[in-house]
């Protein structure tokens, strides 16, 4: 597990709110320079990951993760050193008071959204505040933020994590770090002798935004198949079970009428042969991923949806266990070695 950490933390310490994944390169190259024969990025900002199987003329697979996050843009400096922000993203802004942020002006400020005292809220005690309501507290003031900030500047949740009891972690940026994290290291473990196909691996981008950089990357590679892959709804308290996955009974095969029946009901028996914990979960109408912008993309992608179950969505406190990090690279080095899909 501690290559997963080392890796889980080398991906969420880097700001990648959603339209500045370009942030992340030097990171993103650094990290994956020993795996990958070759490392790209294209015009939306995704990164294109090639590992090349030893068989000529290899069918293209594509796995997709999209490393961008959910965050906030700057519209307006206040007096007093505070900044208006729009989101970007779907944020939860029932949790947004007293989060604390960084800004990512000329150099990176400390900020703190603001949290009126429930006493002193007119709409009630009770009541979730709009964005519009909040603002970042800096402590500078407004002709000291004007020359280091300015309106546009990304925001994002400040970066923590932290380990909890039972191979569970919690930062921001989980949604969809923890399957990049997965996906590299089954690139990392895999016997490239065994692969059965090219692999193109795609961190996208703007996922959270429209999914246009998986279209996008997916339409420069043309794949003979995709796995696209993202967290989704941990089961607990108040969710229901058929919308939820559980936490540490391994990632879920996704079925759904948008993703390949044959593909996906082949990668179920593979993982049965095998013996490979998962789960499975139905979204009959979409997936909500970069599966809807994948498949139709060219003259169209065969493709399948993996996910991580992942508490606390599109908050600064996103949790997974580490357990189902490890079986989604276990389920990617199964596909990539098998021939029959």
């Amino acid at each position: 597990m501690e290559n997963i950490k080392k890796t889980l933390v080398a991906l969420c310490s880097q700001m990648s709110v959603s339209g500045y994944e370009y942030l992340a390169e030097k990171a993103i190259r650094e990290l994956c320079a020993d795996i990958f024969d070759e490392i790209k990025t294209d015009p939306m900002g995704s990164y294109v990951l090639i590992k090349r199987c030893k068989k000529e003329n290899a069918p293209k697979l594509l796995i997709d993760g999209h490393l961008d996050t959910v965050g906030m843009m700057v519209t307006d400096i206040k007096k007093d050193g505070f900044l208006s922000v729009v989101n970007i993203g779907g944020l939860d802004t029932r949790v947004l008071p007293a989060t604390e942020v960084t800004v990512y002006g000329k150099e990176e400020i400390y900020g703190l959204v603001t949290s009126t005292p429930p006493h002193l809220r007119k709409q009630g005690a009770d009541s979730v505040p709009a964005l519009k309501e909040l603002y970042i507290d800096t402590g500078y003031s407004k002709e000291e933020l004007e020359k280091i900030v300015k309106i546009g500047d990304p925001v994002g949740y400040r970066y923590k994590l932290t380990e909890m009891n039972g191979g569970y972690v919690t930062t921001s940026g989980l949604d969809d770090k923890a399957c990049v994290c997965g996906i590299i290291e089954a690139m990392r473990e895999i016997d490239v002798n065994d692969l059965k196909y090219d692999i193109y691996v795609t961190i996208s981008a703007q996922e959270e935004t429209g999914k246009n950089g998986s279209a996008r990357a997916s339409f420069g590679i043309d794949p003979d198949i995709a796995i696209i892959t993202d967290v989704n709804f941990a089961s607990g308290d108040g969710t229901p079970d058929y919308e939820c996955i559980k936490c540490k009974d391994g990632c879920s095969v996704d079925i759904s009428s948008l993703t390949d029946k044959d593909l996906t009901r082949n990668i179920i028996k593979l993982l049965n042969k095998k013996g490979i914990k998962h789960q499975i979960i139905c979204e009959p109408s979409r997936t909500y991923t970069n599966n809807e912008g994948v498949l139709v993309s060219g003259q169209g992608t065969r493709t399948a949806v993996l996910s991580v179950p992942l508490k606390n969505m599109h908050t600064p406190c996103e949790t997974v266990n580490l357990e189902d990090i490890k079986s989604l690279a276990q389920v990617i080095c199964a596909i990539a070695c098998e021939e029959n899909l």
